[in-house]
């Protein structure tokens, strides 16, 4: 049974900075999908050496939130899908933000994650959940 509710707030907004002031050109609201989850994992400094497995909270997660907090390596995030037979990558540079927000467990999901930095130790934010 679903304890945890996790909502996803967030707003796109695009401005042209050429004028100013800045007229806003787009703005979209994502209007807060929510997934009734059961548990989460949740590290704010969460330390990176190397390939570094992530234990999920559950066989398979809804919810995936990385952000690189390095000021000069890179991060790369790979991740397996359901159903997939190997694993996808993405590179986040300093700063950087990965997000996989599914607001129903119905399909899709990711049974494995692992993150490896371009350098060294460098610490993320990581959030995930079921």
């Amino acid at each position: 049974m679903a304890n945890l509710s996790i909502v996803l707030t967030a707003t796109l907004t695009v401005s042209d900075t050429t004028l100013a002031p800045s007229p806003t050109i787009v703005s979209r609201s994502l209007n807060n999908p929510t997934n009734a989850a059961t548990v989460s994992f949740y590290d704010p400094f969460f330390q990176v050496t190397g390939a570094t497995v992530v234990n999920l909270p559950a066989a398979t997660c809804f919810i995936g939130y990385v952000k690189n907090l390095d000021a000069a390596a890179t991060l790369t995030v790979a991740w397996t899908a359901v159903g997939a037979a190997g694993s996808s990558t993405m590179v986040l540079v300093p700063g950087g933000v990965f997000i996989y927000f599914l607001p129903t467990e119905s399909a899709g999901g990711f049974t494995a994650m692992t993150l490896t930095p371009s350098a060294g130790t460098i610490s993320a934010e990581v959030l995930l959940g079921k």
